[in-house]
C-alpha cells in the first residue's frame, strides 16, 4: 500500500510542477514596436534593400510600410512571439474594411495568412492607407 501512496504522491508533485511550468510559459507577449524605424528594420530583415516609410499601429503590434508609391505595401504583424512580414502585391487582398472606426481589417486572397487588423487613430493616415489597400484588392474576391 505504501508503494501506491508513493507513486500517487510523485505523480501529484510532477503534475503540479508541470502546471507551474506551463503557467510560466503562457506569460503575455508585451513586445511592441518602438517606432517607424524599428518597423522598417524588422521588415528589411525579411525583404532586404526595400526602402519605405512606415506607419505603426497605435497598439504597436503591426505596421504598414509604403514600399513604392504605385503599388506594393508592406505589412509587419506580430503573431504569437514572432514578427511576420509580407509584401502585398495587387490582387492579394480580398477585402478591406473599417472596424470600430479606427481599425483597418484586411482579409487576404490566399488562406496562408490570417486576417490582419491595424489600428490607426490618425484619420488622415487611416484614410490614406485604406485607399492604398483597397487598390490592392483582388477583382475576383
Amino acid at each position: 500500500m505504501s508503494e501506491l501512496a508513493i507513486s500517487i504522491a510523485i505523480n501529484v508533485v510532477l503534475g503540479v510542477a508541470l502546471l507551474a511550468i506551463l503557467r510560466l510559459k503562457r506569460v503575455g507577449d508585451t513586445v511592441r514596436l518602438a517606432g517607424a524605424a524599428e518597423a522598417v528594420e524588422l521588415f528589411s530583415q525579411r525583404f532586404p534593400a526595400v526602402p519605405g516609410d512606415a506607419t505603426v499601429a497605435d497598439d504597436g503590434r503591426s505596421a504598414l510600410i509604403d514600399l513604392d508609391p504605385g503599388g506594393r505595401v508592406g505589412l509587419l504583424q506580430r503573431h504569437g512571439r514572432r514578427w511576420n512580414a509580407r509584401a502585398l502585391e495587387p490582387g492579394e487582398v480580398a477585402s478591406v474594411e473599417i472596424k470600430e472606426t479606427a481599425i483597418i481589417k484586411l482579409k487576404f486572397a490566399d488562406f496562408g495568412w490570417p486576417h490582419a487588423q491595424i489600428r490607426i487613430d490618425d484619420a488622415d493616415a487611416r484614410t490614406r492607407w485604406l485607399q492604398r489597400l483597397q487598390a490592392l484588392r483582388s477583382r475576383h474576391a
